[in-house]
């Protein structure tokens, strides 16, 4: 589901590009990136409780950046948000692994995943290291193939290509974190574990 969420926007964008009309169909399809990254926003705070961040900051910057290109009538505003915000990603996974001593790759996965892993604190940072640069390079790849390539070659490229990337990022990062992940038995083992400690508590309690 979070995936889902993640990706919505940008799925609404592509797909209103793909099938409008208009004979200038940025505009329509900027319109309803903006509608869907509201939804994005209220679907992950009904879901989960809560608000992302990663999500607020997407909705500010496709907002600021979306009426710009709908005001001034010129694409160019909505080839740059995206860079933008991969950038501003970046440096917060950078500002958090060298001034405040936290890598944000290493929460992510572990409230993702839900269970302890022992993984390497070296293994974590150059994982987030690795990840920072590669978002930082998707910024100025993305305005490359803004200016170099048509509009929909570029609106195509943000659909496919950027989340490609994505996912094969992603999977780089799996595979070297997968040998640390825990097993199903230790889970289980873990979990019993818990339960007989939690018994054995209450049992006490009733003895005294």
């Amino acid at each position: 589901m979070k995936l889902f969420l993640d990706f919505f926007p940008i799925a609404i964008f592509v797909g209103v590009y793909s099938w409008s009309s208009d004979p200038h169909p940025m505009y329509p399809a900027v319109q309803a990136l903006m509608i869907a990254t509201v939804i994005q926003n209220i679907a992950t705070r009904l879901i989960t409780g809560k608000f992302e961040k990663l999500h607020l900051w997407t909705l500010v910057i496709t907002l600021i950046f979306g009426t710009m290109t709908l005001v001034f009538r010129d694409p160019a505003f909505i080839f740059w948000k995206a860079s933008i915000l991969v950038w501003a990603t970046s440096l917060v996974f950078f500002y958090r692994q060298f001034v405040l001593k936290k890598v944000l790759l290493k929460e992510l996965f572990s409230k993702a995943i839900d269970e302890e892993m022992h993984v390497p604190e070296a293994i974590w940072a150059k994982l987030n290291i690795l990840w920072s640069t590669a978002y930082f390079l998707f910024g100025f790849l993305n305005l490359y193939v803004a200016y170099e390539y048509s509009e929909p070659f570029w609106v195509k490229f943000k659909l496919f290509g950027l989340m490609g990337l994505n996912f094969v990022l992603l999977g780089y990062i799996m595979v070297k974190i997968f040998p640390y992940m825990p097993m199903e038995e230790e889970i289980k083992s873990d979990t019993l574990d818990r339960t007989t400690s939690a018994e054995e508590l209450t049992e006490k309690k009733n003895d005294k």
